[in-house]
């Protein structure tokens, strides 16, 4: 979905990073052919590279499906993964607004940094082609359209100075929800953001609450079980999911330094998890151990090619060849991530 914006060090980390990959993006240019969202209509940006995105994003929008060029393959960062969202319709053939949507558009947009605005637009309008059409699609692009114009609005939110001040933070998530609620209408914004609202305001009155100096730890206690309590259960569960598997890699990482056997690590998992979830961690911890005795037979013998006195193209050529031997091609470009590390 949408970055999170929680806030700071108890778990307040987006409000500090609003514009991510913003800069990169777009306008609010064309009329929607649904009601605004608002009445109020956001300044477009002043950003020349927003502009131009804006204008290309309005031209794929009014283009024929079959008129949407191949961007070709995924970049590297997303080659084997998927979004897996499949968009639904309700009964009057209408988009069912969900939180999926905007996971499909990060999806894509992830991949900002390695390629083209173009490119990254041009996927996105292809994969709603692929799905949908008539008025649902048309519905799709709109909001594709207003997403990424909020996107852009988040770089006109005043500059986070990295404050821990609950006060400043509340003005910051209320600036944020105001700019969500300018673009989204009020079942958009809910489908789309109430989550990750829930959890803003959660840890802001954590926050608050460690701040306030008249109550003791018992009172602080009390206070944030009460809080706890007011989370949608949904939020509630994956919290508690979260703290769950955060102190089982505590324990599994403590146990580990002690020298406990994979047996013991598996028990543990098993009484926290569940058998199938302690045969799946016990699995990835082999394809990890021989991942790394992999890449440690790599570097052993990349480095006494290093040490043999060849020119560097010999070198070169000789590195390349060795990683052709030993990894297929997702695997190379693992490796020549991390080689400079290794």
């Amino acid at each position: 979905m949408s970055g999170k914006f929680l806030l700071g060090t108890l778990g307040l980390a987006g409000l500090a990073a609003l514009s991510v990959a913003s800069t990169l993006l777009l306008s609010r240019e064309a009329q929607s052919v649904l009601p605004a969202p608002s009445a109020t209509t956001p300044a477009a940006p002043a950003d020349p590279r927003s502009r131009q995105a804006s204008s290309l994003n309005q031209q794929l929008r009014q283009a024929a499906p079959a008129q949407l060029g191949d961007p070709g393959p995924l970049p590297a960062s997303l080659q084997g993964t998927r979004h897996d969202v499949r968009l639904q319709l309700d009964e009057q053939g209408a988009l069912r607004v969900e939180e999926s949507l905007l996971r499909l558009f990060d999806f894509y947009l992830a991949g900002l940094e390695e390629e083209g605005i173009d490119k990254v637009l041009t996927r996105i309008h292809r994969d709603l082609a692929a799905q949908l059409q008539g008025p649902a699609l048309e519905q799709a692009r709109d909001l594709l359209r207003r997403y990424v114009d909020y996107r852009i609005a988040l770089q006109d939110l005043p500059a986070a100075d990295g404050s821990l001040d609950a006060g400043a933070l509340r003005q910051r998530l209320e600036a944020l929800n105001g700019l969500r609620q300018q673009f989204f209408s009020a079942e958009e914004y809910q489908a789309f953001f109430a989550r990750d609202n829930a959890e803003d305001q959660y840890m802001l009155q954590r926050l608050a609450l460690s701040q306030h100096g008249a109550l003791d730890a018992g009172q602080q206690q009390q206070a944030l079980a009460e809080l706890e309590a007011q989370l949608p259960d949904e939020v509630r569960q994956a919290r508690s999911a979260s703290t769950r598997h955060g102190e089982l890699y505590a324990a599994t990482q403590a146990m580990l330094a002690e020298g406990a056997s994979a047996e013991q690590i598996r028990l543990l998992r098993d009484q926290s998890l569940g058998s199938a979830a302690a045969d799946s961690l016990a699995l990835l911890d082999q394809q990890q151990a021989e991942w790394r005795q992999r890449l440690s037979d790599y570097t052993a013998e990349r480095d006494r090619l290093r040490s043999a006195g060849l020119s560097q193209n010999d070198l070169d050529n000789a590195i390349a060849e060795l990683q052709n031997s030993r990894f297929d091609e997702r695997e190379r470009m693992r490796v020549n991530a991390l080689d400079a590390d290794l």
